[in-house]
């Protein structure tokens, strides 16, 4: 039934062995005709890193890992449990960081990571938060209450990624460094986002789609008038706010301690008009766009997407593909 599902392919080393064998011969046409067309798509798909399943009775229950050869040894009691579970994409929000990558899936013509989450063959995970990634990745191979001799521990680790935002507030920062080593031991692959947040993605067409009044527009074009690296590391929603300052002037910026140097140095030069336009942000409204329908990609969207973005977004996509 999985099979048949597309969640799961054969890994056959000689089919043509496997069809003129004696077991093959009691099995029904049906049966033939599925073993065939499996080991078939395996044969001729992409995805060099996927995983692959080896059923053992000799097998401890929970199952072995062998991250080396990207290979998970099971017990036949588990293979139920182990095989009917999607691909765990571990978020800091999936409503708003799964609607993104959806999104941005779409926008770029990546189609088939569509078709994937609607077969479910992944989900996306909800972590609650950046400091609870690392907790919800290693609840999915211990559990709540894990004992310290692992004796209940599943080799889930290659059933799972994570993707979290960037957070840097100018180029060097990473503030993000201890969390991604704190969860790289549990999952199979960690991808930080190369720009701030999910709405320093957003396509000039489609924010002026989801706000198109006058002063919304003149917000968007000073945005776009920012250098790359600047956009890149701009706080979409709060914009130059900080501390409890919620309009600061250019000279108080410059001034406040509450401002690293690096980013008095990113944003230095900005014009008054453009840093009045900007300097309190789009507001928390704004990764809306990625979740209501009417604000879904349109071909205008598809043509703003930066090359650069398209580029990272498609290694993502293949990175979570690749593991389904």
């Amino acid at each position: 039934m999985l099979v048949e599902d597309e969640r799961h392919s054969l890994n056959v080393e000689d089919l043509k062995a496997l069809l003129n064998s004696d077991w093959m011969s009691t099995r029904s046409r049906t049966d033939r005709d599925l073993i065939r067309l499996s080991a078939l798509k395996r044969s001729t798909e992409s995805g060099a890193e996927k995983t692959i399943v080896i059923v053992d009775d000799n097998a401890k229950r929970g199952g072995l890992d062998d991250g080396h050869n990207n290979a998970v040894t099971i017990h036949p009691l588990d293979v139920v449990s182990f095989l009917s579970l999607p691909f765990q994409v571990i978020v800091e929000n999936e409503w708003y960081d799964g609607a993104f990558m959806l999104w941005m899936a779409r926008a770029i013509g990546y189609e088939k990571l569509l078709t994937a989450h609607r077969k479910r063959r992944f989900a996306f995970r909800h972590a609650g938060g950046k400091d609870s990634l690392s907790r919800s990745a290693q609840v999915l191979s211990g559990g709540v209450w894990p004992r310290s001799d692992g004796r209940y521990v599943e080799a889930r680790r290659l059933w799972s990624g994570v993707i979290l935002d960037n957070d840097a507030k100018y180029p060097g920062d990473d503030p993000n460094l201890k969390i991604r080593a704190d969860v790289e031991p549990h999952v199979a692959f960690v991808h930080q986002l190369k720009r701030r947040s999910i709405e320093s993605y957003l396509p000039k067409a489609t924010m002026v789609r989801w706000d198109n009044s006058a002063g919304f527009r003149m917000k968007v074009e000073a945005l776009f008038r920012l250098s790359d690296d600047q956009r890149k590391h701009f706080h979409m929603k709060n914009g130059f706010r900080y501390g409890r300052v919620n309009q600061p002037s250019i000279a108080d910026y410059k001034l406040s301690a509450d401002v690293a140097a690096g980013e008095k140095t990113l944003f230095d030069g900005i014009g008054n008009v453009d840093w009045d336009l900007l300097r309190e942000g789009f507001g928390r409204r704004l990764s809306s766009v990625y979740v209501e329908e009417r604000y879904r990609p349109s071909h205008g969207d598809r043509m703003s997407v930066h090359p650069d973005d398209r580029i990272e977004l498609s290694g993502i996509f293949s990175a979570i593909f690749e593991r389904i």
